[in-house]
C-alpha cells in the first residue's frame, strides 16, 4: 500500500516513593520465553518535530489475523489505543491501578485535563498478563512474557477515538506504519519503540533493543546513568532554528549537588562539579555507556530523621518548588559543534510519584529563549514501609527523541520492602 513505511531495526548489545510493593503474577523461568515492552515514542504534539501529517495514536499487533485481503482485524497480542509514552517510567508497572477519576494530567494553572478516549502509555503496561521475572536481581515486571522464536510485528496508524481496533473500518486497519518480523532469542528482554524516522517526509520506524542491563555485572552502592539519541532525521525547521530539538552532536556533563541551608544555594559535592560525562555522536545506538553515581549514606537523605524533599512539579508555587532538600544530579547539555553553547539544564529532583500527572511537555523552550532546566525524577529509589525508608540505586536510560528525553528506570526487585 502506498503509506507503507520501511522499518528500523537495531538490536542493541546493551522515584517513587513506593507504599507496598505491588506487581503482576511472574512466570518462572525455564519456559521458551522472551520478554517484550512496546513504547510509542512518537509525541502527541501536532507540530513538525512531532510527526504532524501522521496521528501519534497507534494499535500494536503481534502476529495479526488477517481477513481475505491481508488486512489486520485482531492478533494474538494487542496493544490497543498507544498514545505517546509518559516522560518517566520504571522496570515495574507505575500505572497498574486504574484511577476512579479516570486519566488525567493537570495543566500550568492546576486545572485536571481529563483524556476523552481510552489510553495506553505501553505495552504491557496494566495489562493483566504473565511477566518477566526477577533477572540479574531487576523488577522487569514491565515486561510481558511472549513466547521464544520469531513474530510478525505490526504498527497501525489510528484515530484518536472510542472505537476498538476490530472495530474500525477496514480502510483505518490497513495504515500500516510498520510490518516486520522479528527473532526473539529465548530468555532475552526486548524493548521496542515506534519512532519518527523522517519528520520532514512523515516516515516512521521501529528500534529495538535487546537489553544487555540483564546480563552484565552492577555493583550496588552505585547510580547508573546512560544517555542514547532516538532522534531521526534533522527537521528543516529545526535546522534553521525555527524549532527546537537537540543537535545532531548533543555534550552532556554533570554534577552531583545537594542544598546548604546556611547559603541557601546547591553546590556540588566534592569530585562531582560539571564532570564531562560523553559526547552523543550517533544515533539509534547499539550501545549504552553508563556513568556512575555513589549511592550516598543513608544521612545525606534524612535530617533529624526526616526524609528530606523532592523538587515539588506539583506546587504551582514557584517558591515552593525552590525547596528541595535531597542530593541530586544536574546533567547540561551542549551542542558539540557550538563550544560554550548550553541547550539546556536538567535537574533529576523531582518526586516521581507525582512526576507523570504535572509533567508532560517538550524539555526544550524556544531557541530565542535564554537557557531552560528542567526537572526529573531523582535518580535515587526511596521506598517506604510504615515508617522506614530505604534508600537504593537504580540503573537508568535516557533516550533523546527531538525536543524531549525520555527517562526508563530499571530498578531491583524485592517482594518485600528491604529494611
Amino acid at each position: 500500500m502506498s503509506n507503507k513505511i520501511t522499518y528500523l531495526f537495531f538490536i542493541a548489545p546493551m522515584v517513587s516513593l513506593l507504599v507496598g510493593c505491588y506487581k503482576y503474577k511472574e512466570l518462572d523461568p525455564g519456559a521458551d520465553t522472551a520478554y517484550m515492552r512496546v513504547f510509542n515514542s512518537v509525541a502527541v504534539t501536532p507540530d513538525v518535530l512531532q510527526g504532524g501529517g501522521v496521528s501519534s495514536f497507534f494499535t500494536f499487533l503481534m502476529d495479526p489475523e488477517t481477513d481475505a485481503n491481508g488486512i489486520p482485524v485482531n492478533a494474538r497480542v494487542m496493544g490497543d489505543f498507544l498514545t505517546t509514552r509518559q516522560l518517566y517510567s520504571t522496570s515495574r508497572p507505575i500505572n497498574a491501578g486504574n484511577s476512579s477519576e479516570g486519566q488525567y494530567v493537570i495543566d500550568r494553572y492546576g486545572r485536571k485535563v481529563y483524556s476523552t478516549t481510552p489510553l495506553n502509555y505501553e505495552y504491557p503496561g496494566n495489562a493483566h498478563v504473565l511477566t518477566a521475572p526477577v533477572i540479574n536481581g531487576f523488577d522487569l515486571s514491565a515486561w510481558a512474557q511472549i513466547p521464544a522464536g520469531k513474530h510478525r510485528i505490526v504498527f497501525v496508524n489510528r484515530p484518536r477515538n472510542s472505537i476498538a481496533f476490530p472495530n474500525l473500518s477496514q480502510e483505518i486497519r490497513n495504515q500500516v506504519l510498520v510490518d516486520t518480523v522479528i527473532d526473539f532469542e529465548k530468555d532475552e528482554v526486548y524493548t521496542l519503540q515506534i519512532l519518527s524516522r523522517d519528520l520532514d517526509k512523515n516516515q516512521f520506524g521501529l528500534y529495538v533493543r535487546k537489553e544487555q542491563f540483564t546480563h552484565q555485572a552492577y555493583e550496588e552502592d552505585k547510580i547508573y546513568v546512560g544517555f542514547i539519541n532516538l532522534s531521526g532525521v534533522m527537521p528543516k525547521q529545526a535546522q534553521l532554528f525555527f524549532a527546537s530539538s537537540f543537535p545532531e552532536k548533543t555534550s552532556i556533563r554533570y554534577s552531583y549537588k545537594m542544598l546548604d541551608r546556611s547559603t541557601s544555594t546547591y553546590p556540588s559535592l566534592p569530585g562531582y562539579d560539571n564532570i564531562f560525562y560523553t559526547n552523543l555522536t550517533e544515533k539509534m545506538d547499539t550501545d549504552i555507556n553508563y556513568m556512575m553515581l555513589p549511592l550516598l549514606p543513608k544521612n545525606y537523605f534524612f535530617e533529624k530523621d526526616t526524609l528530606r524533599t523532592y523538587y515539588r512539579v506539583d506546587d504551582l508555587n514557584t517558591a515552593g518548588r525552590a525547596l528541595n532538600s535531597l542530593p541530586y544530579a544536574e546533567f547540561t547539555f551542549g551542542d558539540s559543534e557550538r563550544p560554550g553553547k548550553v541547550i539546556t539544564v536538567v535537574q533529576y529532583s523531582a518526586d516521581p510519584a507525582v512526576y507523570n500527572i504535572y509533567r508532560y511537555s517538550p524539555f526544550l523552550s524556544s531557541p530565542d529563549l535564554p537557557v531552560n532546566i528542567n526537572v526529573v525524577p531523582n535518580l535515587n529509589l526511596i521506598t517506604s514501609a510504615g515508617n522506614k525508608y530505604q534508600v537504593s540505586a537504580t540503573l537508568n536510560i535516557m533516550e533523546i527523541v527531538y525536543d524531549r528525553i525520555y527517562m526508563m528506570r530499571v530498578q531491583r526487585g524485592f517482594n518485600e520492602i528491604p529494611q
